[in-house]
């Protein structure tokens, strides 16, 4: 094998499990955080690090809030991954991370 094969190239799998791009920093350990869920809450947003990397919570908040209440959580969300990919071409120019988001209104369930 050649050394160019040796490692995973720019179209690699990221999935959870995947240990042979360890050695070269990718990890399969997510990061989590627990909230527990109030009736104030009004949305949850789950997003991958290609949202994160630039933007953090409280932008997160300040741009999917006003856009969830007036056209639902479709369009909050598709602004939100557009504000993440804007971010990235402002600070990195053509190269960006996997950029993957939900929005999710709350509450949705009923009893």
């Amino acid at each position: 094998m050649t050394p160019a094969r040796e490692l995973p190239g720019l179209a690699m799998s990221r999935s959870i499990g995947d240990h042979v791009a360890t050695p070269i920093g990718v990890v399969a350990d997510p990061e989590l955080t627990s909230h527990e869920l109030t009736p104030s809450d009004e949305f949850l947003i789950l997003a991958s690090d290609g949202v994160w990397e630039f933007i953090d919570s409280q932008t997160a908040i300040d741009i999917v809030a006003p856009v969830l209440r007036s056209h639902g959580a479709t369009v909050a969300c598709t602004k939100l991954i557009l504000a993440a990919g804007e971010r990235w071409r402002e600070e990195e120019g053509d190269y960006r991370d996997d950029i993957t988001a939900i929005v999710v209104k709350l509450p949705c369930f009923k009893h």
